[in-house]
């Protein structure tokens, strides 16, 4: 097999196990045996066990990111009217802060913003305004960590009207 292809197989059952158990499920001799490697060939291509977890975490991100940009880009495309696009951005907002996908948040980042159109303020940086509104929505890692006395949806609510308040001006 080549190493490539071991390599990609080793990250996606190590992806695999990583959602269904989480980090401390990962065992290098169960990977290497579900791929048909020698424990050898794991070590040689991620050098150790934390090794082979970072680069199936980065590339959960990745597909993450791939994902979260696709679904983001057909919605933005059939996207007719300013409230079509206003729709699109309370969902995608509501989504990224949905409880659910707090393990997402925590390795996600992404590119957002639509200046072509006209749709959003005009003066804003597109690619700053995308990092802004991703540092909000990653922010909820900060309050999912901390106190559990904060209303987190009170938070999620800052968040959507922060964001709505700045790209439409509202």
């Amino acid at each position: 097999m080549p190493a490539d292809t071991a390599a990609h197989d080793m990250l996606n059952r190590t992806i695999a196990v990583i959602e269904t158990d989480g980090e401390e499920g990962v065992r290098v001799v169960d990977i290497a045996k579900h791929v048909g490697v020698a424990v050898t060939t794991l070590f040689h291509l991620f050098g150790n066990r934390d090794s082979l977890i970072m680069a199936a975490q980065i590339e959960r991100y990745v597909r993450g990111q791939a994902s979260m940009i696709e679904e983001f880009d057909v919605d933005t495309a059939i996207a007719r009217t300013k409230e079509d696009f206003r729709a699109v951005v309370i969902r995608m907002v509501r989504s990224e802060t949905a409880p659910i996908n707090s393990a997402i948040r925590q390795s996600r980042q992404g590119v957002f913003g639509s200046a072509e159109n006209g749709w959003i303020e005009p003066t804003l940086d597109t690619l700053a305004t995308a990092y802004w509104i991703l540092g909000l929505i990653n922010s909820r890692v900060f309050i999912e960590a901390g106190s559990p006395q904060l209303d987190r949806r009170a938070w999620d609510d800052l968040t959507l009207k922060s964001i709505l308040r700045v790209l439409f001006v509202d």
